[in-house]
């Protein structure tokens, strides 16, 4: 197992990888006023994707437009709908948001949007695999398990320019219908 940390202005981050792929992305609570400023050990040696990938995630939370579709992920600890949801959310692109609804049914099962959110819940690869580009179909944030919540959750979807009418996201169509999905390395 390799580490690579980033530093951002909301506090610090880590990045976990085998030599296949990212397994594990830790972020910093972006409902902070104030960056945490925890001690961050490197008990664990970097690799080139570590490196890479924590690069990526330092460019991102200072409003690059980053794409992480080359940043290889694994997800084999996972039941296979878990995979298959988080293999459709890693194609909604950067300031783009889309239902659990779209994603259920992108996914084969129209009605387990449900399903869909507990996926989502157990993504251990935020901003690499998007989890914080889905809403409810109301434009309602409903839920996010990295730290700070759905404040978080906010935060991230400002960065990407995605505009809110109070608490309600206003670009609330993401038409994925003909996007491929890629599978992970």
């Amino acid at each position: 197992m390799y580490r690579s940390n980033y530093m951002t202005s909301y506090g610090a981050g880590s990045v976990y990888a085998t030599e296949q792929g990212v397994v594990k992305v830790e972020i910093p609570d972006l409902s902070r006023s104030e960056p945490v400023c925890r001690g961050v050990l490197q008990e664990l040696e970097p690799s080139e994707l570590t490196v890479h990938a924590a690069e990526l995630l330092q460019r991102y939370f200072t409003g690059d437009r980053i794409d992480f579709v080359d940043v290889p992920v694994i997800l084999d600890a996972l039941p296979p709908f878990c995979h298959r949801v988080l293999d459709v959310i890693r194609n909604i692109s950067y300031g783009e948001i889309c239902s659990y609804g779209q994603i259920a049914s992108l996914c084969g099962s129209p009605r387990a949007a449900r399903a869909v959110g507990g996926a989502l819940a157990v993504n251990p690869i935020p901003i690499i695999i998007p989890c914080h580009r889905v809403v409810a179909s109301d434009g309602r944030l409903t839920g996010f398990s990295a730290p700070g919540g759905e404040n978080t959750k906010m935060a991230l979807l400002k960065l990407e320019h995605v505009e809110f009418k109070g608490v309600l996201v206003v670009k609330k169509q993401l038409l994925m219908h003909s996007m491929p999905i890629r599978k992970n390395k």
